[in-house]
């Protein structure tokens, strides 16, 4: 487990060092004021993020008045963080890390250089966001350690960083706006950069499952699903705005093949709410059930018709080869736990969306974006955390709207709440190009929610117990006698191999990739199976699974005989041995 691999910090010391934070809010703002007021320093000193970074945390762990163990507290969380596996990837020339005050105080010198350097009054307004901010950041932070000292008091310490963050707002100047409401919340937010270690994600959704009671945890799932759709929405979004249609056959592939670990993350949370949402139309709760529902639909949106019509292909997509599957001594393949538990929740998920999408078609209607007014389907971003950094930067601005806050992004709203959305890149010193680059792209969330309703409709609509044809993988085994192909079924195209032995490469066997590249996708779930050569690494990339089997087509593969295992247990349905 992550615990075990990062060990513990000391949950209580965290918590009364955030409250000693709080009682000496007043001193901490104006520190955090000196060290923003740096017009007339090099530019090198306004770009330099480690320092700002060293000099952000001095104001709060040089404060005389802090108890004599504060100091030793100092970047425990994150180290913890990290050691769980949810250290951010390296990713030049794109940000990827959770909303950090030093990288905000870069953006606003960046700002004042454009525009004017302010007085004290705005540097003050500034530096009361940004201790809010790095408050959330360490509640964060401690959310992602609820269970590393046992599973009993989980629930008690969840309950002490909600009157954390309660605190921090009831100790918030009036014109600042509340990031977040609901400690619940800020879970998905610690998981949102991009990292190496995808079992971290299944480690902390195993915890979560044992720890916490089920109102917590539907309520984590929530904003984990609404999250992850937004995330991936915006993905849809990028390729439209430079021309690509969102329903583009080689974009379809792409989302498809690079998402497994988004995907099956994805289900683990739809199978939580898919529940919920039964026991609601059970009891007769219409407004739960219809914001339910709502949920739901934000959820399977960036691939409607493989979340609803094809979850055969969606459980395919969503393996993951070196967490869901071992090898023993003698070589023979079994399911790791994850992998067990994975399986049993996609088997889960297939069941409960068939017997449900009649009534999620008639509860989604309700959410059909309106012009003029403010729907989800239309918001833009990278990561979760971005969308506390835009509410952190608008404060530049006095009149900046402030009644809205994270939970607030994932529901409609009207007129007030799309020019809230709609204002986060308006600032002084973005030009007119990039703001119109992304405004609120109204036509494409009625593009993304139309895909929904139809992919429902489609499975309300179709008898009992028929379903689209899905094609079969004939599989043999190298030097097998009964590898002679099927009648009337053919090779699987080498479109679909990927490899960096060369030999394979000349004798057309396979496409050539580098092998720290294959390697990289093998990590992320991007191929079917792969295996190692002698001269290198061969990989099945996923495309198959819609190219040849979603279209009901047939086709065949001799592997070497470990793969060939894999092969059969991970996609058994899918399968013909």
């Amino acid at each position: 487990m992550a615990s075990e691999r990062a060990g513990t910090v000391p949950f209580q010391a965290h918590v009364e060092l955030l409250q000693e934070f709080l009682g000496h809010r007043d001193a901490l703002v104006e520190r955090i004021q000196a060290v923003l007021n740096a017009q007339g320093r090099p530019a090198y000193y306004l770009q330099d993020r480690a320092q700002l970074s060293r000099a952000f945390e001095d104001c709060f762990f040089t404060l005389p008045a802090l108890s004599g163990e504060a100091p030793q507290l100092r970047g425990q969380l994150q180290q913890a963080h990290w050691a769980s596996g949810f250290r951010p990837r390296i990713m030049p020339g794109i940000p990827n890390d959770m909303f950090d005050p030093a990288d905000m105080m870069v953006r606003a010198f960046r700002l004042w250089s454009d525009t004017r350097w302010p007085g004290r009054n705005g540097r003050l307004r500034y530096a009361q966001a940004l201790f809010n901010l790095y408050v959330v950041r360490c509640l964060t932070l401690l959310d992602m350690r609820l269970c590393d000292e046992g599973a009993a008091e989980a629930s008690a310490r969840l309950a002490q960083v909600q009157a954390l963050l309660d605190a921090l707002w009831k100790t918030s100047p009036a014109d600042q706006p509340v990031l977040v409401r609901d400690a619940r919340w800020l879970v998905p937010v610690a998981q949102s950069p991009t990292t190496d270690d995808l079992g971290a994600y299944f480690e902390a959704a195993g915890k979560i499952a044992t720890c916490l009671p089920e109102a917590d945890r539907i309520e984590i799932h929530r904003a984990s699903v609404l999250m992850a759709g937004g995330h991936l929405r915006s993905q849809l979004r990028h390729f439209n705005m430079q021309g690509t249609a969102i329903d583009d056959p080689a974009l379809v592939l792409s989302t498809r093949g690079s998402n497994a670990l988004d995907f099956a993350m994805t289900i683990q949370g739809l199978v939580t709410l898919l529940k919920a949402y039964e026991g609601a139309i059970g009891a007769g709760d219409g407004g739960r059930r219809t914001a339910l529902a709502a949920v739901i639909g934000q959820g399977i949106s960036v691939d409607p018709q493989l979340f609803v019509n094809r979850v055969d292909l969606l459980a395919a997509y969503s393996m993951i080869e070196h967490l869901f599957v071992a090898a023993d001594a003698t070589g023979r393949v079994a399911w790791t736990r994850t992998g067990e538990r994975h399986v049993r929740l996609v088997h889960e998920y297939a069941a409960l969306v068939a017997r449900l999408a009649k009534p999620l078609h008639e509860d989604c209607l309700r959410a059909r974006p309106v012009r003029g007014s403010y729907s989800p389907y239309g918001v833009m971003y990278g990561f979760s955390s971005n969308l506390m950094e835009h509410m952190v930067m608008k404060t530049l601005q006095p009149d900046a709207e402030i009644r809205f806050s994270l939970e607030d992004v994932f529901t409609d709203g009207g007129a007030d709440k799309l020019a809230w959305v709609s204002g986060w890149r308006k600032l002084p010193h973005i030009n007119a190009e990039v703001l119109k680059l992304y405004e609120y792209p109204q036509q494409f969330a009625e593009d993304v929610f139309a895909r929904v309703e139809q992919a429902l409709r489609d499975a309300a609509s179709r008898d009992a117990g028929s379903s689209v044809r899905t094609g079969r993988l004939h599989v043999a085994t190298s030097g097998d006698a009964q590898a002679a192909a099927p009648t009337g079924v053919a090779q699987l195209p080498v479109e679909y191999v990927r490899s960096s032995d060369r030999q394979l490469i000349a004798a057309h066997q396979a496409q050539p990739v580098d092998e720290a590249r294959l390697l990289t996708d093998r990590r992320e779930g991007m191929f079917a199976v792969s295996y190692q050569v002698a001269g290198g690494w061969v990989g099945i990339t996923k495309d198959f699974l819609t190219g040849i089997l979603g279209t009901g087509q047939d086709a065949r593969i001799v592997l070497p005989a470990a793969p060939a295992a894999v092969l059969r247990l991970m996609y058994q349905d899918l399968i013909v041995a």
